[in-house]
């Protein structure tokens, strides 16, 4: 009998976020930006992953198994973020986060990571990889998220530089100020630069409700919309998404 996407949400989908940081607590924590320890953006892309219908957790199973654990012993393997379409549960995409390419080849070279591409070869549909370049990528110090909203916004070319800046300054003051505000990270394309892609992480639909009605999102969504041709917003599943405490350096 096959375990519900939903109930496998609650475990595999933590799981397969590096371990470290098991711990929620009521106060507001720490906001910083995960960067290298020279104090430069890290290595980032997508991954997004489609399995044939209902075995989805089965695949999410074989990544807590062999992959999870010596993801969170990789210093270099600084987040692996995940979540599942709520239209079409059969679709994961993932956040990736390396301090460089070295430490992504060591992290797809592992004997697990090798023994779960094997595993998965008979329920993986389709699998694409989306290099991009970051744009944002802020955070709380620790905590849990279960409430993940992805956007695709593609920018007005000559607006571009601008919406950066703006989506930057307002992400930035998300995580610090909004106390259900546990990540927000945005990435730009790297063939199609005006495509930007983010992975927002709330701690409950309450928090994501609170953001949105806020007086300063409102303000930089006012901004924001006439900068773009099109925007598009993925909602997804349930599931608890446990921050990585990895990638906090001092800028130098």
């Amino acid at each position: 009998m096959r375990v519900s996407i939903q109930k496998m949400l609650g475990k595999s989908l933590s799981a397969l976020v590096l371990a470290g940081c098991v711990t929620m607590t009521a106060q507001v924590t720490e906001a910083k930006a995960i960067t290298t320890p020279e104090g430069k953006m890290p290595m980032v892309h997508w991954a997004v992953l489609q399995s044939k219908p209902g075995t989805m957790s089965e695949m999410m199973g074989m990544a807590a198994r062999n992959v999870a654990p010596l993801a969170a012993k990789e210093t270099g393997t600084y987040a692996l973020y995940g979540s599942l379409d709520k239209q079409n549960p059969n679709v994961m995409r993932l956040l990736e986060i390396y301090e460089d390419e070295a430490a992504y080849e060591i992290h797809v070279g592992t004997d697990g990571f090798h023994k779960y591409k094997e595993e998965r070869k008979e329920i993986l549909e389709k699998l694409v990889i989306l290099p991009v370049d970051p744009i944002v990528l802020e955070q709380k110090t620790e905590g849990t998220g279960t409430n993940v909203i992805l956007h695709l916004y593609e920018v007005k070319p000559e607006k571009l530089d601008a919406f950066k800046k703006l989506i930057a300054k307002e992400m930035r003051r998300g995580v610090k100020e909004d106390a259900g505000v546990m990540g927000l990270f945005a990435t730009a394309e790297q063939k199609r630069t005006n495509m930007i892609h983010t992975y927002e992480l709330f701690k409950d639909d309450a928090a994501r409700d609170a953001y949105k009605k806020s007086n300063a999102h409102q303000a930089f969504w006012k901004k924001a919309q006439q900068m773009l041709n099109s925007t598009k917003e993925i909602e997804n599943l349930p599931g608890n998404v446990v921050l990585s405490k990895k990638g906090f350096h001092d800028k130098k």
